[in-house]
C-alpha cells in the first residue's frame, strides 16, 4: 500500500541525504500496512528506503536501536544505514525515514522440514539474547487491547466471541511461564530464505518483551497453517530446532495449544479491526474468520489434551 507518492527529483533529495552511491532506479514494494517501502538499485547495491508512515519518531527509535542490538549481538537481520550526520532516522514530510541494507533471498510459502527445523533453531536464538530495557512489556495487538472492541458500540458476532476469548485467555495465562525477546509476527512474509538457504526473519515490529511461548505459537499460526488448520507436522520440526537452542519447560509445552489459540485469537483481533474499522477493505474483511477458526480449534485441544503437544 502506498501512503506517500513519490516523484523521482523528490526521492533523490530525499536520498541526498545518506552517502550512497548514484540511484539507478528505484521501485515501490507491495505489502506493509504501517510503512511505505522504497527499492532503490544504486550502482554499487540495493537498499530499502522505510518511510514510516504511523510510527512516531519514538516508537521508531525504539525499533532502529532494537536492529542495531541485534546486529550487535551478531543476530543476522535487516541492518541499518545511517545518514551524513550520523544519525539513524531521517525525515520526510515530517516522517521518519529509515535506510536499510537489502537482504537478497525469497519467501517460502511452503517450507521443507529442514527450513522449519532452521527457523525455530533462529528463534530461540532470537530468544537468548539480551533484551534492552526500551522494548515495550506486553504485545502490541495482545490480549490487554482486545477490550478496544468490546468498549465499544460496534455491534458484531465477533465482538461477543473476543469478549469470551478475552475472558479465557486472561484466566490461562501464567506470570511464571519464561519471557524473552520476542518478534511477534513469524508468518511467511516475515521469513527471507538467503541463496545459502536460511532462513532470516525480518520486521521487528511488534518485537517486545513477552512470552517465550507466544511467540512460538505465533510462528505455529504463521508457518504451519495449512488450509484453515495446524499441521503439527509441520509444528514438531519447528519446535525440535527451537528446543536445539532452548529446553522447554514443562509448563510451556503443556501450554503449547492455549498459546496458538491466544496467537490466533490476536491475530483474528487485528484483522477484523485493520480491515473492519481502521482501513475498511471489502476483499479482506471477512479474513479474521481463518484465525478465530483456529484459536476455537486450539481451545478445544487445550480442553481435551491438558494443553500437551503431542509429537
Amino acid at each position: 500500500m502506498l501512503y506517500t507518492k513519490l516523484e523521482n527529483t523528490t526521492l533523490q533529495q530525499i536520498i541526498q541525504q545518506f552517502d550512497i552511491a548514484p540511484l539507478l532506479q528505484w521501485q515501490v514494494l507491495e505489502g506493509g500496512a504501517e510503512n511505505t517501502n522504497i527499492l532503490l538499485q544504486t550502482t554499487q547495491q540495493k537498499l530499502v528506503l522505510t518511510i514510516c508512515e504511523r510510527k512516531t519518531v519514538a516508537e521508531t527509535t525504539i525499533l532502529v536501536d532494537l536492529l542495531r542490538h541485534l546486529e550487535a549481538h551478531h543476530f543476522k537481520t535487516t541492518m541499518i544505514i545511517p545518514n551524513k550526520s550520523g544519525q539513524t532516522i531521517s525525515f520526510y514530510n515530517k516522517k521518519p525515514i529509515v535506510l536499510k541494507k537489502y537482504i537478497a533471498g525469497k519467501i517460502v510459502n511452503k517450507p521443507t522440514t529442514e527450513l522449519l527445523e532452521q527457523i525455530g533453531s533462529t528463534i530461540g536464538q532470537l530468544h537468548s539474547l539480551p533484551t534492552p530495557d526500551y522494548l515495550p512489556k506486553a504485545y502490541s495487538y495482545g490480549q490487554q487491547v482486545f477490550a478496544t472492541l468490546s468498549n465499544t458500540e460496534i455491534s458484531h458476532p465477533f465482538v461477543d466471541w473476543l469478549t469470551d476469548m478475552h475472558t479465557h485467555i486472561k484466566s490461562n495465562l501464567d506470570n511464571s511461564l519464561p519471557k524473552a525477546l520476542i518478534h511477534g509476527d513469524v508468518f511467511f512474509s516475515n521469513v527471507v530464505v538467503d541463496p545459502l538457504g536460511k532462513p532470516i526473519i525480518i520486521d521487528f515490529e511488534e518485537a517486545c518483551y513477552y512470552y517465550r511461548m507466544y511467540d512460538i505459537g505465533m510462528a505455529i499460526v504463521g508457518l504451519c497453517n495449512v488450509e484453515g488448520t495446524i499441521d503439527f507436522s509441520k509444528a514438531t520440526p519447528l519446535m525440535h530446532g527451537y528446543e536445539q537452542i532452548i529446553s522447554l519447560e514443562k509448563l510451556e509445552k503443556e501450554r503449547l495449544h492455549f498459546f496458538i489459540g491466544y496467537a490466533a485469537t490476536a491475530t483474528a483481533f487485528w484483522r477484523f479491526r485493520q480491515f473492519n474499522i481502521l482501513a475498511p477493505t471489502p476483499s479482506r474483511k471477512n479474513t479474521y474468520l481463518e484465525m478465530k477458526n483456529i484459536a476455537d480449534e486450539m481451545r478445544k485441544k487445550s480442553q481435551k489434551n491438558g494443553n500437551r503437544f503431542r509429537r
